[in-house]
């Protein structure tokens, strides 16, 4: 379903991080842009319903939040720990756990789904949340499993409405993707998303996304329902049950 967010007020105690107000900034700005690329009726042909994963994943948990609240972990001028040491790991924990605290609740809903054709199942997540949505859409995330609780990001979308349709059509050896595309309250249209050899296009309603302009079947992934249990919240940083495996 479309979801219309707004922006909380700004806590007064810290401002919130940069990247995360241009993230939230940046789906909003966009909207004007959406009526650059021509409007067609073309729609995709669902031939299966995929569920989002009913329980939540922590491995994943950990690569959204490296995401969203992006960190420095030395003091600008090149004074820290080492980055990926014991002691730069724990900084960097805790400073995105403080950034995420400041923020209203975040959700995600996340699928796998083998985009390449290698074996191994890709992650997809959309997050969902006041300060990370916009009137186009939310985040769509897609990350790769180079090895076991090793995630790599590929993708990071704005404005992505759910669901996401996958093709069997492939470009660059990977899976095209479908998406909605808002114009304006009820209108819109669905662009193909063809992966460059290095991502999918990170903004569906400008080139190198492409409107839909022939039905295409697909299965789709991550349709989103607020009452539905597998809709998880985004703790601020490791659960007691994940600290434990």
């Amino acid at each position: 379903m479309d979801r219309a967010c707004h922006h909380a007020p700004l806590p007064q105690r810290r401002a919130l991080s940069l990247p995360l107000l241009a993230l939230a900034a940046g789906s909003v700005l966009a909207s004007p842009r959406l009526q650059a690329q021509p409007i067609t009726s073309a729609s995709p042909m669902v031939v299966r319903s995929v569920p989002p994963e009913p329980k939540p994943n922590p491995t994943l948990e950990a690569a959204l939040r490296e995401v969203l609240f992006p960190v420095r972990i030395d003091d600008g001028h090149g004074h820290g720990p080492d980055p990926g040491s014991a002691e730069g790991e724990r900084v960097k924990r805790h400073r995105i756990r403080a950034e995420c605290e400041q923020m209203p609740a975040v959700r995600y809903t996340w699928s796998q789904v083998d985009l390449n054709g290698d074996g191994r199942p890709e992650l997809v997540a959309q997050v969902v949340g006041p300060m990370v949505c916009g009137t186009g859409g939310c985040p769509l995330l897609i990350f790769r499993e180079p090895s076991p609780g090793h995630l790599q990001l590929i993708t990071r979308m704005s404005l992505f409405k759910d669901p996401l349709i996958v093709t069997e059509r492939r470009h660059n050896g990977w899976k095209q993707l479908i998406t909605r595309v808002r114009v304006d309250a009820g209108h819109g249209y669905h662009a193909e998303l063809p992966f460059d050899g290095r991502t999918y296009p990170t903004n569906p309603s400008v080139p190198p996304a492409i409107p839909l302009r022939r039905p295409e079947a697909g299965t789709a992934y991550l349709a989103w329902d607020d009452k539905d249990p597998r809709t998880h919240p985004l703790p601020c940083g490791a659960t007691a049950e994940a600290r434990d495996r």
